[in-house]
């Protein structure tokens, strides 16, 4: 009986472990979000445009599919349209699940925050920086496989991008440099993401 405590106890030790693992990117955005703007945020990032696009397969056979995640600048960005487009024909084309989560800011916005200096500003005061650290939680808690994200500020994502690959979600991202150890492949141009997306969905 005493052994198969033991062998018990080790067994719970580990599941213990691997649920801390799982939760790693969950926490690194709470712990960066706390206090932050508390509920009138989360209340409009529940808001926000999340949407998810499925097939009409059951729900059990949807969720064994593939997903990527798309998180946009701005709700007005001029590449919105085109990346969004594309995005879900590729989708359509390879039958995987698409959600496509876009920061309830203003293009000028995101340009603005773009251009702060790291170490100049609090990110919790910074919506286009905030927003997209939600997005990326919003889509580790939607089981996605691949991100593809347009930073609004080349360093200030880096903790949570990089918590989102410590779980096994692989980051494409385009247009603002980011730190080398935040993504798994770097683009220019949001026309060359279906194409990063799909080779990071078929390794």
């Amino acid at each position: 009986m005493e052994r198969k405590g033991f062998a018990f106890m080790r067994i719970k030790d580990e599941l213990l472990r691997f649920c801390l693992a799982a939760g790693t990117l969950c926490l690194a955005a709470g712990f960066l979000l706390t206090g932050c703007k508390g509920n009138e945020k989360m209340e409009a990032y529940q808001n926000s445009g999340v949407q998810t696009e499925q097939s009409g397969l059951p729900e059990r056979e949807q969720e064994k599919k593939p997903a990527a995640g798309l998180i946009l600048t701005s709700r007005d960005a001029g590449e919105n349209e085109e990346i969004v487009e594309a995005m879900e024909e590729l989708a359509h084309e390879n039958d995987f699940r698409l959600v496509v989560y876009t920061p309830d800011v203003s293009e000028q916005e995101a340009a603005e925050a773009e251009d702060l200096e790291t170490g100049s500003f609090a990110i919790c005061d910074v919506d286009p920086i905030e927003y997209q650290m939600l997005g990326v939680n919003e889509l580790a808690a939607e089981d996605v496989d691949v991100i593809a994200i347009h930073p609004n500020h080349s360093e200030a994502l880096e903790s949570v991008l990089s918590a989102a690959r410590g779980v096994g979600i692989q980051i494409c991202a385009w247009g603002c440099r980011i730190p080398e150890g935040s993504a798994d492949i770097w683009v220019e141009s949001s026309a060359e993401i279906p194409e990063a997306v799909l080779e990071l969905l078929n390794s």
